[in-house]
């Protein structure tokens, strides 16, 4: 063998070693790397999601987590994302925050390279993820459409539009159908007029309640299965502002972020359906930690139930006095999940 020929094989015997020792470090240094990827990330609930999953990760002291999320809330990226952490190969398990059936394929591939996933906040029951972590959102639905019942009761028939996010996701469609299940229940008068989308995004949303409005007089109901709208400035919703301070529009939502608050103290929303939004991480991390480290067994359905939140309280309610002060002093402690 020439002088060049062995210079180059010891070359390659040296960086085949190292790779190797660097995989077996990666391998043996009993750190869980666990990616959690979200919608967005420029969704409030979602930050303190991430802060409930760096907090339980610190908690248990072995865990690395990488929050990540697509550039727009677009399926197709949220495919290649998955797909690109399994083929990186240094990860354990993925919590996922599902954009709609077409991540599916990506969910049952990284399950059939021994990749856990479990879900968050939107579910992906026809995949073959092993649990999702959150609230029931039909459950949601259904609350939002008991407040919206009792807001306009003796007030006639209801002609009410629905705000949604990115069509197709499944958490958005159980909270709708809830709210309209709730309505037939407690005999209300009323048509479901329209569904528009304003695909996660705050200034499609504004858009999407104002010209709906504009284009329908006859709209008095209007319920947002997302945040969306309600966390800008009222000033940016002069339609809808109007015909609430005309008695002219009833509207509920879900979700009790801090911002959305500041409608239900100026009575421009009746009510707000919330989310634990701490626990999507806390308890999602703890869920697949458990998974991963001690082959831990969860039912499919992992609930972390919901919160009402309405101006003056009541039973099984929160004011929104009270409400603001679990913002201000963060106070969203939650019991890991136990299997």
């Amino acid at each position: 063998m020439k002088v060049k020929q062995v210079i180059v094989f010891l070359l390659v015997l040296c960086i085949a070693g190292a790779v190797f020792a660097q995989g077996a470090q990666e391998e043996d240094d009993g750190i869980v790397r666990i990616v959690a990827i979200s919608k967005t990330l420029d969704n409030p609930a979602f930050q303190v999601g991430e802060q409930g999953a760096v907090d339980r990760a610190n908690e248990l002291g072995n865990v690395e987590v990488e929050w990540t999320a697509p550039s727009a809330a677009d399926p197709v990226e949220m495919v290649e994302m998955i797909e690109s952490y399994v083929h990186r190969g240094n990860v354990d398990g993925l919590l996922v925050n599902s954009l709609g059936p077409a991540v599916d394929s990506a969910i049952n591939y990284a399950m059939s390279r021994g990749i856990p996933v479990v879900m968050w906040d939107s579910d992906a029951p026809n995949s073959d993820r092993l649990t999702y972590v959150g609230a029931d959102n039909y459950e949601g639905g259904y609350e939002a459409g008991k407040l919206y019942a009792e807001a306009v009761e003796g007030q006639g028939k209801q002609y009410v539009a629905i705000l949604t996010g990115v069509p197709g996701a499944f958490n958005l469609q159980q909270r709708s159908q809830g709210f309209l299940d709730a309505l037939d229940d407690l005999n209300v008068d009323y048509e479901h007029v329209v569904t528009v989308a304003g695909n996660d995004d705050l200034s499609e949303s504004v858009e999407a309640v104002e010209s709906t409005l504009r284009g329908n007089d006859q709209i008095n109901g209007f319920f947002f299965n997302g945040p969306w709208p309600l966390l800008v400035d009222p000033s940016n919703l002069p339609v809808m502002v109007e015909r609430i301070e005309n008695d002219e529009l009833t509207v509920v939502s879900f979700d009790t972020l801090e911002d959305q608050l500041r409608y239900v103290v100026d009575d421009l929303v009746i009510g707000l359906v919330g989310q634990k939004y701490y626990g999507w991480g806390y308890q999602g991390v703890t869920v697949l930690h458990e998974i991963i480290e001690n082959d831990a067994e969860y039912p499919e359905f992992v609930n972390t139930g919901v919160d009402l939140v309405t101006k003056d309280g009541g039973p099984g309610r929160f004011s929104v006095d009270e409400f603001y002060q679990f913002w201000e002093d963060f106070s969203f402690e939650e019991e890991p999940i136990l299997p």
